[in-house]
């Protein structure tokens, strides 16, 4: 199914439910550029193969079927200062699956984890990773509980940069006492050298002083 109609349909019934967004059929019409006689025929196959359901107002939502048709890899950070170093984080969580979740920091975690607040804001932050490609959707992560995200987006697997500071082990144990003790976690192992948001600001500082 990966790559075809039905297959992105799945995808953007799911984004849509993350995204607060009926999927109704001239939603889904309108998002993908295409006419209801192309559509309608896909989504009535998938309703009677069970992968959709219809709510009370004839709107489409994923059945447990058809989430588990579909890989959901999610990762996190503040991606404040986007560089390549972060493309290459987001390219490579989206060989993981078939949907990346972006979940960015919220001012106040950055301002605790990191003891300054981030260049730009949340929800700049957000509008900025949303418009990279590789990216099928962003959320705005919780500030006191990072499981209540990951209850939200329900991820097949956890992507986590090589240079993150979680510790596996308990992150495993605390997925598995909230019901997610299916989701894997994958440490990223590749990076580019030198690519990081505090060496391009020391490089800034270092500029500014020497103009």
């Amino acid at each position: 199914m990966r790559g075809s109609l039905e297959h992105l349909l799945l995808k953007k019934i799911y984004v849509n439910s993350l995204e607060g967004i009926s999927s109704s059929l001239s939603v889904l019409t309108r998002q993908l550029g295409l006419s209801n006689e192309v559509i309608e025929p896909r989504l009535l196959s998938l309703l009677e193969k069970g992968s959709l359901e219809k709510d009370d107002s004839g709107c489409f939502k994923l059945s447990k079927l058809g989430r588990k048709q579909l890989t959901v890899v999610l990762t996190g950070g503040t991606f404040d200062l986007l560089h390549t170093g972060h493309i290459f984080t987001f390219q490579q969580s989206k060989l993981l699956g078939d949907l990346l979740v972006v979940v960015i920091a919220t001012d106040k975690t950055v301002e605790k984890s990191k003891n300054h607040t981030p260049t730009n804001s949340q929800t700049e932050r957000a509008q900025v990773v949303k418009h990279i490609r590789e990216v099928d959707a962003v959320i705005v992560g919780d500030e006191n509980d990072f499981i209540n995200t990951v209850d939200l987006i329900k991820p097949d697997l956890i992507a986590l940069g090589y240079d993150q500071k979680h510790d596996e082990k308990k992150l495993y144990s605390k997925l598995s006492s909230r019901g997610h003790e299916h989701v894997k976690i994958i440490r990223l192992k590749k990076h580019i050298p030198g690519k990081s948001t505090s060496r391009i600001v020391q490089d800034i500082i270092n500029h500014n002083y020497r103009e």
